[in-house]
């Protein structure tokens, strides 16, 4: 996949382990629930479109009550970078801070924590566990779907 025009558009390289994973799966969704976002130019998950339209109305400054206690990220600037969603209004970010991509946090809450909840692992460790480990909670769906499995989904249906 072509991350070069992603990475120069957020002024920083994203994690190795979720390129690799995104490069894997391609389109779709894990045990149709969670959906990560990619390079899709133009398309409603592609990854940069996604975080600029976040960031379009934040406030240059400060907190931004729609994500407080943190902020979308800005170059320069600590923040949120989006890199997926669930089916039942779950969000995931990663914690930006200008250090090593593949160090950085995910932050997240959904349906069921809507407080915000940070937890230290790779991408790809955190998609394993939501659909396979019935013990990570509150995000796994494990006991819902015992079968973990990926359905591709062909681009176009993601364009916007």
């Amino acid at each position: 996949m072509p991350w070069g025009e992603t990475e120069e558009r957020l002024g920083l390289a994203l994690p190795e382990d979720y390129k690799r994973l995104a490069a894997t799966f391609g389109m779709g969704l894990f045990s149709e629930f969670l959906q990560i976002l990619s390079v899709a130019p133009g398309g409603a998950f592609d990854l940069s479109t996604t975080w600029q339209s976040l960031g379009a109305d934040a406030p240059a400054e400060g907190e931004d009550p729609l994500y407080a206690p943190y902020r979308i990220y800005r170059p320069g600037q600590v923040g949120l970078i989006p890199w997926g969603f669930s089916q039942t209004e779950g969000e995931y970010y990663w914690l930006a801070d200008g250090g090593e991509p593949d160090k950085w946090p995910i932050v997240t809450r959904g349906r069921g924590y809507r407080e915000w909840r940070q937890v230290d692992m790779s991408t790809s460790e955190f998609v394993y566990r939501v659909v396979a480990d019935p013990q990570f909670k509150p995000f796994s769906i494990a006991a819902l779907v015992p079968e973990p499995f990926f359905t591709r989904v062909p681009e176009s249906t993601f364009r916007a």
